[in-house]
């Protein structure tokens, strides 16, 4: 048991899952909005999101080395 909730691990993983799904959903939904409304602010998006990726990616191997 987790001693701040007093609920089970297994509970609070399974909220914490749940709520990831519920954003990425709404990422998504968001992301088609752009895609028909602003092509171009999409293409602009999907940019940040690759140099965030690599920026990750990057932070990644500096850190297992």
């Amino acid at each position: 048991m987790s001693k701040t909730t007093g609920q089970p691990l297994p509970n609070v993983l399974t909220k914490v899952v749940d709520l990831l799904i519920e954003s990425r959903i709404r990422i998504d939904a968001m992301e088609q909005i752009l895609v028909k409304t602003n092509p171009v602010a999409y293409e602009l998006y999907l940019g940040m999101i690759e140099n965030l990726r690599a920026q990750k990616a990057a932070e990644v191997n500096r850190l297992l080395t």
